[in-house]
């Protein structure tokens, strides 16, 4: 077991890729030293994936973690992928503290390997298949309309889709078939009916060992815009929502996972919850808001690494997030100003600081979400207020800040309130 240092002696690596770079900045401002380290070797590497965080003088960059592991008390893994290193840590180095999902990432990353496991402890699964081969994804769509595709594991190549019917998707197949090449007839697709009549909550927070904390975040996502929530007893979230964590402990516990945990999870009017997504990782929402948000998160994750679960000690009640987007920065370098004061409530990923200026670097797989812009407060409004007028100073070609999703996410709480009548 690892000895017990105060909060301000730690000396962190923060293993990423790249996303969450904002993570180490936060507890780099709450442990002794944070270095930060993200893959970026193959035969040609460039340095856009090893720099990240270049220039952000809250973190020392490592282009291999093994060169300060020694120095390190705790490793943190606040993204999927890392499952064996974390278990190689683990087993070689049990002096060191690991905090991450371990292979709880499956809970992820394998979607139909997660839906029987769902089944085998009871919880609701929405009608899905499995289909192998994009043919037999063209077959498939022709005869069942109103559903979503996912893909498992490798999200590099698409993320998720609805698809009404296949004419209307069919040039996003052909995209795709395209793209995939020779792995076009060997990959698998996950196809689930969709599920109407009903709204989306989910939890954002920890998870301990199967454990979660008493006080919890309680969001409400626009997708690919923005999120708002309350922080709420955990004990006080209506059962539905948090059926899936509470019947999954044992797995939980099993793996050992200690990282952070988010659910997506779609309610219909009978209060039957089904889980659709699992975040084993930071939720991106709400991950940005809750580095405000939480003024105890260094000691969080220490300690949670430990075994020990330690409650969020947040700032205000309620929390509110606004992406910000650049459809330029899918493929270019994207500089982005805003000023001095509005630091600390704006987040970057994939970024780094060069002479001054910051940039979200491009990436192999671009995403024209770049960053957020966060705010909190004692009501709603409050903090829907705080995040418009730090999203209003961001700056940037192409930039755009998604406002509008803060009202949208208000009319999704208004919904929410008639399925729990009183809840937020």
């Amino acid at each position: 077991m690892a000895k017990i240092k105060p909060v301000n002696e730690i000396v962190a690596l923060v293993w990423d890729n790249g996303l969450f770079v904002e993570l180490a900045r936060k507890l780099g401002q709450q442990y002794k030293k944070v270095y930060y380290h993200c893959p970026w070797q193959n035969g040609f590497p460039k340095m856009n994936q090893a720099k990240i965080g270049f220039g952000i003088p809250e973190i020392e960059l490592v282009s291999s973690p093994w060169q300060c592991f020694d120095e390190c008390d705790i490793i943190i893994f606040p993204d999927v992928y890392f499952g064996p290193e974390q278990l190689f840590i683990e087993e070689h180095f049990p002096e060191k503290l690991v905090w991450g999902s371990r292979m709880g990432e499956d809970f992820e990353l394998e979607r139909a390997y997660t839906k029987e496991l769902m089944k085998s402890v009871g919880l609701p699964v929405s009608d899905y298949s499995t289909v192998t081969g994009i043919d037999a994804l063209k077959d498939y769509l022709k005869t069942h309309e109103d559903v979503w595709v996912k893909i498992s594991r490798w999200r590099g190549h698409m993320e998720t889709f609805p698809a009404p019917n296949f004419r209307l998707v069919e040039p996003r197949i052909t995209e795709l078939e395209l793209q995939l090449g020779g792995f076009a007839p060997i990959t698998e697709f996950i196809v689930e009916k969709a599920i109407n009549d009903c709204e989306e909550f989910g939890i954002d927070g920890y998870c301990i060992d199967g454990e979660m904390p008493s006080l919890i975040f309680n969001g409400f996502e626009v997708k690919d815009k923005g999120d708002i929530g309350k922080m709420m007893k955990y004990s006080s979230i209506p059962e539905p929502i948090t059926r899936w964590e509470r019947l999954m402990k044992p797995f939980l516990k099993e793996v050992g996972y200690r990282g952070f945990l988010s659910t997506e999870v779609r309610i219909t009017q009978d209060h039957t919850p089904y889980m659709i997504d699992a975040c084993a990782r930071c939720g991106s929402p709400p991950n940005e808001l809750y580095q405000e948000l939480f003024t105890n998160l260094g000691e969080i994750i220490y300690f949670g690494a430990m075994g020990k679960l330690v409650d969020p000690k947040p700032k205000a009640e309620w929390g509110a997030e606004i992406l910000i987007h650049s459809s330029w920065a899918d493929k270019n370098w994207q500089p982005v100003a805003f000023p001095k004061e509005m630091r600390e409530f704006i987040k970057l990923r994939n970024c780094a600081c060069i002479n001054g200026i910051y940039y979200a670097i491009p990436q192999t797989v671009g995403l024209p979400e770049i960053g957020a812009a966060v705010g909190y407060g004692s009501s709603m409004d409050a903090a829907i207020k705080m995040a418009k007028e730090v999203a209003e100073t961001v700056e940037g070609y192409y930039i755009e800040a998604q406002d509008d999703a803060l009202d949208d996410a208000v009319d999704v709480i208004e919904n929410a309130n008639k399925v729990f009548p009183g809840m937020m």
